[in-house]
């Protein structure tokens, strides 16, 4: 017997809604065979209702909004700013609601897990600060939404688009007491990946990490009691080389149907990667600097709200799009994603990192070592042409 599946494989983005909506629970998200998270229906428990189908986003797609305002944005709390890696504008519209009753759903890192988590307090609330660049479980917090929303209580949503849809698809009716922020996502690997990534630059057990120095891409790692294992800038980690590269992405990021100007969320944030470039910007870009898009009614007036906590300045939405492919397509699926999923299934994710791009992996393994020695290094990247090839940042 052919095992049902709820959608295309190749476009489910795992937001989760099948398992929340399930009756009986008889839908589970298993990790494949490339890490990848995937719903499963257990068929005997399965009583073919099709509510898993109907609430799936990919086959039932939600409104989309162009959006009516865009904004260059950074929060006023030096502190803010900084530890939230982009500007801040995500925390502090959180931290609004937050301190005004309402809860708070967005992504968290626990250990090396990114997953959902309730908030309803700003100690709790610090914890969604940083970047995370791996998918993110929801698990049944949709069902909590539900209930926290016929509750009348006011609830702010982040997440990607395509966790945004599933929410929006999931609840089957709109609630004035429900904002939505989308975040411009570029890809999503899986959990499992970072897990190899990270055997990639110790064999120390790591409890933590996290992904960026404000505008630098940074891997470091820490252990259980919050100490520095490892720094990595960019170009010396396997991993973040192939997070950016797009190589060991979901393979729906590369048929990703939000990856467009117009938003399914209220709100819609980002880097503003380019500010600048288009038409002169005098605002401080080095701690991070939003793109912030309005995108409905709901999302103007919280805009009006909470605008006075930022320094900001209103752009146009061609400068946005330039430098962010988020609002222009989806990612681009590189000629080595094959051979890293292919590596993956059938030896480990590790080898899969290292050996889908046997040129970027070369490069990266000297690199590693001439940064060891600052003198040696410094000497390195001086030489015209291939200097720049082993710089930590270019």
């Amino acid at each position: 017997m052919t095992k049902r599946v709820i959608t295309d494989l190749q476009k489910c983005c795992a937001c989760f809604a099948c398992f929340n909506v399930c009756p009986k629970e008889c839908i589970e998200l298993k990790k494949n065979e490339n890490g990848a998270m995937y719903p499963q229906i257990d068929e005997k428990k399965c009583i073919n209702c099709k509510l898993c189908e109907k609430v799936c986003p990919v086959n039932s797609p939600v409104k989309k909004f162009y959006s009516k305002n865009v904004y260059a944005a950074y929060s006023k709390d030096s502190s803010i700013r900084e530890k939230s890696t982009s500007g801040g504008v995500s925390f502090e519209v959180a931290k609004y609601i937050i301190e005004n009753k309402g809860i708070v759903y967005a992504t968290v890192m626990e250990h090396l897990e990114a997953k959902f988590i309730r908030i309803t307090d700003l100690d709790t609330l610090l914890k969604i600060q940083g970047s995370k660049y791996i998918h993110s479980h929801i698990y049944d917090c949709m069902k909590l939404i539900k209930k926290d929303l016929l509750l009348n209580d006011k609830v702010l949503f982040i997440g990607t688009p395509c966790q945004v849809a599933g929410l929006i698809s999931f609840l089957g009716k709109k609630y004035d007491n429900l904002i939505t922020m989308d975040i411009l996502c570029h890809g999503t690997p899986s959990q499992d990946s970072l897990k190899y990534g990270i055997k990639l630059e110790t064999s120390k057990l790591v409890d933590s990490c996290s992904f960026r120095d404000n505008n630098k891409y940074c891997l470091k790692t820490y252990d259980s009691d919050g100490n520095l294992i490892t720094e990595t800038p960019y170009r010396a980690s396997y991993w973040l080389n192939a997070f950016l590269e797009g190589r060991i992405f979901r393979e729906n990021c590369y048929h990703c149907q939000y990856s467009e100007e117009n938003r399914c969320g209220d709100i819609s944030v980002g880097d503003f990667w380019g500010l600048g470039k288009v038409k002169p910007y005098n605002g401080n870009i080095e701690k991070g600097v939003n793109v912030v898009l309005i995108n409905t009614d709901k999302g103007i007036y919280y805009w009006q709200v909470i605008k006075d906590f930022f320094i900001y300045q209103e752009r146009d939405l061609e400068e946005a799009k330039r430098e962010n492919h988020p609002l222009r397509r989806a990612a681009i699926k590189p000629k080595s994603y094959e051979k890293y999923i292919s590596l993956y299934k059938e030896n480990n994710g590790k080898d899969a990192i290292l050996y889908s791009n046997i040129k970027k992996t070369i490069y990266i393994f000297f690199r590693r070592i001439i940064r060891k020695n600052k003198p040696f290094y410094n000497v390195i990247i001086r030489i015209p042409k291939i200097g720049k090839k082993f710089m930590d940042y270019v």
